[in-house]
């Protein structure tokens, strides 16, 4: 179906995910978390914008057509289900930090819901006219269908994040910066083995199955930790295919089927049907089947069904295989230069004497030392900063070190 260009609040947008998505680069590497489907959001009424464009028009969709493209994880109606997301993306912030300030703003300033009609009207917020229009350069393209097959909220923004280097072939990234685009929180995947298969292989699988692009990475350690990601990035040559069948069958079958599984899967464990539609909606698909699979392998539970849930909200298998494998854990390079200074700087034994060291003989030893982890002007930066919190650290280790009888 061709796309209609709105001039009045009653007239119907369409959908296509041919339409192209033009963003700024700093809105690309800005900070902010969303869900899949909030993610899925953004991207169709981005999709709407035109170059032409003097401002953030206002878009009026068929709820239906909106839930074939974002999908209904949830057995409740398609309009109920939409306005929920919608909800809860007016209350997210998008962070831009630029010239030493932080600036918040909002994702979606209107939204209008027609409970007779089955229809959604959504506008950006004004303040983000320059992420999207006028843009003359840094910015990044992609067509929508490159991103709506991709079910990972990281694959999302890893495409967009590689897509912008597609000509250079290349993007280095340090780990904790690639967290920071993803909006991944320090506690989380804090093991760079669980990172890497929960974050890196699955965007690899999906972007390289399902994109104009595709991407290996190699993993650039320093010392024995992993601190940083160099991607490889290419150009995808296969022609991607149009499914030609009815979209909205498939997935709405696709949908019925997953919980009509699930629900045998739990009932057989003798959990409730209110149970059931409880941690349908509130857990993810995978995290119910590893633990449904992990409460089969238990021959000394009684009360399955409350294990089971039990073991469904805290995750018990994941907690398993996390002890099982134990990788190695990240460690920011800078706070692992201040760790070994002050160790290189402290007796390995007891001694009867430490003669005083001023705090200004340390400046150069520290920063050549440091220039090892991080270049020169960081490592300038490092002793410049924290200099007092070092000296003080070595000289209580040092005081320690001291036999006093």
């Amino acid at each position: 179906m061709d796309d209609l260009i709105i001039d009045n609040e009653n007239e119907l947008d369409s959908i296509s995910t041919k339409n192209w998505v033009t963003k700024s680069n700093e809105l690309i590497e800005s900070t902010y978390k969303l869900s899949l489907q909030e993610q899925r959001i953004l991207l169709v009424m981005a999709s709407k914008v035109q170059p032409s464009d003097e401002t953030l028009k206002t878009y009026r969709f068929r709820a239906r057509d909106f839930i074939e493209i974002i999908g209904n994880s949830k057995r409740t109606g398609f309009y109920s289900y939409l306005r929920e997301i919608v909800n809860g993306l007016q209350t997210k912030v998008l962070t831009i930090k630029k010239d030493g300030k932080q600036r918040n703003y909002s994702w979606v300033i209107t939204s209008i819901y027609e409970d007779n009609e089955g229809y959604i009207t959504l506008q950006f917020h004004p303040e983000l006219k320059g992420f999207f229009l006028e843009l003359k350069d840094k910015f990044t393209s992609y067509q929508l269908e490159n991103v709506v097959r991709l079910n990972s909220v990281y694959s999302i923004r890893i495409y967009e994040l590689l897509k912008q280097y597609e000509r250079i072939k290349k993007r280095k990234l340090t780990l904790m910066e690639l967290r920071a685009f993803l909006g991944i929180e320090p506690t989380k995947y804090k093991q760079y083995g669980h990172f890497k298969s929960k974050v890196l292989l699955v965007a690899q699988n999906e972007v390289n199955n399902n994109t104009d692009i595709s991407f290996m990475f190699n993993e650039i350690k320093t010392g024995r930790k992993v601190t940083s990601i160099e991607f490889i990035i290419n150009s995808n040559s296969h022609q991607m295919i149009e499914v030609v069948l009815d979209e909205s069958k498939q997935v709405e079958d696709k949908q019925l089927s997953l919980f009509d599984d699930l629900q045998i899967l739990l009932s057989n464990l003798g959990i409730s049907a209110d149970k059931i539609e409880w941690l349908t909606k509130e857990f993810s698909e995978d995290q119910i089947r590893r633990n449904i699979n992990y409460v089969l392998t238990r021959k000394d539970i009684k009360k399955r069904a409350g294990y089971a849930i039990k073991a469904i909200q805290l995750d018990y298998a994941q907690s398993i295989e996390d002890e099982i494998h134990e990788p190695e854990l990240i460690i920011d390079p800078v706070e692992e230069a201040i760790r070994e200074f002050i160790k290189d700087n402290v007796p390995k034994r007891r001694v009867k004497r430490i003669e005083h060291m001023p705090i200004y003989m340390l400046r150069q030893p520290a920063i050549k030392f440091f220039s090892k982890y991080v270049s020169e002007e960081e490592a300038i930066e490092i002793w410049d900063n924290r200099q007092d919190e070092i000296y003080n650290e070595i000289s209580q280790q040092r005081k320690d070190k001291l036999i006093t009888t």
